[in-house]
């Protein structure tokens, strides 16, 4: 580990292959898994209440003690790739794209997750490999378009048919699945099985699809001295060096929470995507024991989130109109809007015209799925300006720390939601294989999905109103980052200007850049 940069030159600049339309639309098919992935989670939970016999804490714990699990296995992963190239595997098979055919395989085998009757430990097991076949899968897959083009053009043709094909797989998995239950009836488990048999075969022929259309470094342009590296070999193991270099590896990820800015941008993050997971895997619980109607009709209903697909440009010209923190007012409160919405849909069930209730239910369904769509968009752009704020305090550019830190923090975070929501689903009575719940059961559905969520989403507003970064201080961030790069003193800065820095990186100016990097 302590040997990851040692041997690896100045990256030269990729001279290869053009992307074109079809090499994007290749691997953008990658990322129909990657956003799909997560749409076949929401009806784990029912299937194996309902028909593999297992009692809902035993499900949640499931999910939320592998989600955990998986979090080390992207650590793992993420540097298993980036060094794959030092060992004679990678250079005959790769070190990106090889991840992408080898996960094909994997996600086959856990198809076994759809079958009832199977032991407790053997659903943990398969689930387990399913969640960390993601991380294997998607952590190599987004390397791929630094390394297929430096072209700008490019980049962003990649980027683009990335987040379109990861948004189309949100409505098209629960609409696609809404279609197969309702014509083979949702209340036998071979109707679940055929969807989801269905979904894993599309995700295998699209991972092949993102194999075929993409390339990547070979390990000279990667900037690799292979014969090194060979030579290296033949020394003896120093496991004292390899030691160090776990604990420095380690010792960088925590070092990324000395950054002000970060540390109320993960926040926010994990608040966000945290209790947006709770909503997910509680929805069809929701729509089916308090609103009294089939998985299909919720299926249908989720599968109108691409309502949010052409809104994404409209995102984007409101965040840098408005800059984050404005942007994050209006989200969180239309998101809590929707939330109020759906309780007043369950509350209402009976009093209201059915006519009336029925147009609501459309109407309220999408006005939350548009604000949860922007829950997802805004910390991922304000994400891109965070490095800059720690390349001030330690004259790095660390985005890759950065990334895997806040991807690591996710999962353990996604994963105790998932084991919180069995654990008090279980205290309020919940039944499992069971057509109706007991009005205790109801509310606390209801509770996890609406009430839990609207606190999460309360505190994540709090904290976004202190969030300093704006267009207008990260230009001024920048400005000193480049006047110090060109050989500027630390003591001729501005008083606004150092006033600002401050702010955003919560060090003291005096302790940013370091003189290594005059």
């Amino acid at each position: 580990m302590s040997q990851t940069n040692e041997n690896v030159v100045q990256t030269p600049t990729k001279p290869g292959k053009k992307v074109k339309l079809g090499n994007a639309i290749g691997f953008a098919l990658g990322d129909f898994y990657g956003g799909g992935f997560g749409q076949l989670a929401v009806f784990l939970p029912v299937f194996w209440t309902k028909f593999a016999g297992l009692e809902i804490d035993q499900t949640q714990n499931i999910v939320g003690i592998a989600t955990m699990v998986s979090a080390f296995a992207a650590l793992v992963v993420g540097a298993l790739s980036d060094n794959l190239y030092r060992y004679k595997f990678g250079r005959k098979f790769g070190r990106r794209r090889f991840f992408l055919i080898a996960g094909i395989p994997v996600l086959l085998v856990t198809m076994l997750m759809w079958i009832p009757g199977l032991p407790l430990w053997l659903y943990f097991v398969v689930y387990a490999l399913w969640i960390i076949a993601n991380q294997m899968i998607m952590t190599p897959y987004s390397a791929l378009p630094t390394e297929m083009t430096t072209d700008f053009n490019g980049r962003t043709m990649l980027s683009t048919t990335r987040m379109l094909f990861s948004g189309i797989s949100n409505a098209v998995i629960p609409g696609g699945a809404a279609i197969i239950l309702s014509a083979l009836g949702e209340d036998h488990a071979y109707s679940y099985q055929v969807a989801m048999l269905t979904f894993m075969v599309i995700f295998c022929i699209c991972l092949f699809a993102a194999w075929k259309s993409t390339w990547e470094y070979t390990p000279e342009e990667a900037g690799i001295d292979v014969a090194a590296i060979d030579a290296e070999a033949k020394k003896p193991f120093d496991f004292g060096e390899w030691l160090k270099g776990v604990g420095q590896l380690f010792a960088d990820f925590f070092t990324t929470l000395r950054i002000s800015s970060f540390r109320k941008h993960v926040l926010i993050y994990l608040l966000g995507q945290s209790f947006l997971d709770i909503f997910g895997q509680t929805w069809l619980f929701f729509v089916l024991y308090d609103l009294n109607k089939p998985a299909a009709f919720a299926s249908a209903l989720l599968s109108l989130s691409i309502i949010g697909e052409p809104l994404k440009p409209v995102y984007g010209w409101l965040f840098a109109k408005l800059g984050p923190r404005k942007l994050f007012s209006i989200d969180f409160g239309g998101a809590i809007l929707g939330l109020l919405g759906l309780l007043f849909l369950w509350k209402s069930q009976g009093t209201l015209d059915p006519s009336i209730w029925n147009v609501l239910v459309y109407v309220i369904t999408i006005w939350w799925l548009i604000f949860r769509s922007l829950t997802w968009f805004i910390p991922w752009n304000v994400f891109p300006f965070i490095p800059d704020v720690d390349e001030l305090v330690t004259g790095k550019n660390r985005t890759g720390v950065f990334v895997g830190f806040q991807l690591f923090l996710r999962k353990l975070t996604a994963g105790f939601a998932a084991s919180a929501i069995g654990m008090y689903l279980a205290t309020t009575g919940f039944v499992k294989d069971a057509d109706t719940q007991p009005v205790a059961a109801q509310n606390g559905i209801a509770m996890v999905m609406i009430g839990w969520v609207i606190a999460g989403l309360a505190i994540a507003w709090i904290i976004s109103l202190t969030l300093p970064l704006s267009k207008k201080t990260h230009g001024i961030l920048v400005g000193e980052i480049e006047r110090l790069k060109a050989g500027g003193k630390k003591s001729d800065v501005d008083p606004e200007v150092k006033k600002v820095c401050e702010q955003l990186t919560g060090v003291k100016y005096e302790k940013c850049w370091p003189e290594s990097a005059e």
